[in-house]
């Protein structure tokens, strides 16, 4: 009785969703879509669906890939602002256009200063541990093995990610007016990378996953 009296509240909680709010995470979705092309995982740690089984992308020519679609997805945005009569609905679009125009200027800014780094090793135990979770349902835990072979580039169609990171710094390189991050911060990471990598086999060993 008690699981047929929570079912009913669930459904009308969800038939009392007001048409302005649906129609502001449908407008949402056009950015979050935009970022999930690139950072899956985080996406997916967020709540959408589909996207287990990808993963980062970190191939050629990221920064303007990434920036053409965030301009893309804020013109989408400019065209249904223009057409949108809600206050509320047309509140939310302008706040998603402020944030896709504040992740340009973020881009660009990275771009003009900053040589490309980042915690490999970290990287990716943050990208198995968002799938091996007791939060997470067993029957999405699987994907973790579908990550590891693109990770690795045993996937066909895929490069190992260390290997892609590496191009994507030295192609920096020659630009000696970007900032490097400090040599302590490199000599952390070097010296965590254990710590991270037997991080991921204990979360693939706890959850019995095998061939990984």
């Amino acid at each position: 009785m008690r699981l047929t009296v929570l079912f009913a509240m669930a459904m009308t909680a969800f038939a009392q969703t007001p048409a302005w709010v649906a129609a502001s995470n449908r407008h949402a979705l056009v950015l979050l879509e935009a970022g999930a092309r690139f950072n899956p995982e985080v996406a997916a740690a967020q709540g959408m669906e589909g996207l287990d089984e990808r993963i980062i992308d970190l191939g050629p020519n990221l920064v303007e890939r990434r920036r053409t679609a965030i301009r893309a997805a804020a013109g989408e945005l400019r065209q249904a602002l223009a057409a949108e009569k809600d206050p509320l609905v047309r509140q939310d679009v302008e706040i998603m256009i402020h944030a896709a125009e504040r992740q340009l200027r973020g881009t660009d800014l990275a771009e003009k200063y900053r040589l490309p780094y980042s915690s490999l090793a970290e990287l990716l135990f943050g990208s198995f541990r968002s799938l091996l979770d007791e939060q997470i349902a067993a029957k999405r835990r699987p994907a973790a093995l579908v990550r590891l072979r693109k990770y690795t580039g045993l996937e066909a169609g895929y490069k190992p990610v260390a290997l892609l990171m590496e191009q994507r710094i030295r192609e920096k390189l020659p630009n000696a007016s970007l900032t490097a991050p400090p040599r302590e911060q490199i000599e952390k990471d070097l010296a965590n990378t254990s710590f991270f990598l037997d991080g991921i086999a204990q979360l693939f060993e706890r959850y019995k996953l095998q061939g990984w």
